[in-house]
């Protein structure tokens, strides 16, 4: 009996290990973490086949644009969306502190909402059952901006603050806590890293068959690509990154992409099966050993076994 709940007790603590972190509070007591994701390293080449450009600016041609980790948190006057990039370099001097990667975050915080991203040039769409409400752009040369539906349905900008913080090597985008009002657990978060042109549509840079000086190599060639390096995904499954910007596709239209918490909280099912098996074998196992002593015991039988 012992063993089975020091088993349960292990099962119980694996599950409960996730990287979706909700209201936990950060090191300053005043700043609290709504949701945490981590996500693979190495995978800065979009549905697993674009190249880096060739120009000296992308040294070292390898994590500018891989997304390591994104966080949601903030206090009472701002929310603070961080993301930690592999290698933060700033060749043109942006006052940010950063200038490569191009974010994006959409997020989903109610019913309704749009499924298109704002700039066509990013090369996807969102899930109509999670179409956004909220766009944040974090861009260099004090390009951020945060858009968002409002009561009439029609979208409106203002300008946020975006800054590269070396102590903790993660980039923040801050937005006033008024404008989006405290995260909740139902938000759905999608996360999408480009490349940094200011030339291009949506300060989003192009991607080829073969990489040049300054657009990427590895697409198929129709300009269509989607021009996202990295997305906050799991690292397997149907949800991979590679999956979901897989193309070209056969209908020619974009491809759609699904955010990073579709569900929330723990999977109290996959938790409770194998609880439940461990139950009901302790339970067989327990009922087999009272029936073994009741065979032993049965009247009937050592009677028999007297007369032989």
């Amino acid at each position: 009996m012992r063993k089975m709940i020091r088993i349960i007790i292990i099962i119980i603590t694996l599950f409960l290990s996730v990287n979706s972190v909700i209201g936990i509070e950060q090191e300053d007591p005043s700043i609290v973490t709504y949701f945490e994701a981590s996500d693979p390293e190495g995978d800065d080449y979009g549905p697993g086949s674009y190249i880096y450009p060739r120009n000296l600016a992308f040294k070292p041609y390898e994590g500018l644009f891989d997304l390591l980790n994104f966080r949601v948190s903030g206090n009472d006057e701002f929310i603070f969306f961080d993301l930690k990039v592999k290698n933060i370099t700033n060749p043109w001097s942006a006052p940010e502190g950063f200038i490569h990667p191009v974010i994006h975050v959409y997020i989903d915080t109610d019913e309704g909402g749009r499924i298109k991203p704002l700039n066509e040039a990013l090369g996807v769409e969102f899930s109509p059952q999670y179409a956004w409400e909220y766009c944040l752009e974090g861009i260099g040369w004090e390009s951020s901006m945060i858009t968002y539906l409002n009561s009439q349905g029609e979208l409106e900008s203002m300008r946020i603050s975006a800054q590269f913080i070396p102590e903790q090597h993660l980039i923040r985008l801050s937005v006033p806590m008024e404008v989006m009002g405290k995260p909740q657990k139902k938000w759905k978060y999608y996360v999408l890293i480009g490349s940094y042109d200011g030339f291009g549509p949506g300060f989003l840079r192009e991607v080829r068959m073969e990489p040049g000086d300054w657009f990427f190599g590895g697409g198929s060639g129709d300009g269509a690509e989607p021009r996202v390096i990295d997305l906050l995904a799991p690292p397997e499954g149907k949800y991979s990154q590679e999956r979901q910007l897989e193309y070209p596709k056969k209908d020619g239209k974009p491809v759609i992409i699904y955010p990073i918490n579709i569900k929330t909280g723990i999977a109290w099912g996959y938790i409770m099966f194998p609880i439940l098996l461990l139950i009901v074998g302790f339970l067989v196992k327990k009922r087999l050993t009272i029936f073994g002593f009741w065979l032993k015991g049965n009247p009937v039988n050592n009677q028999e076994n007297s007369l032989k």
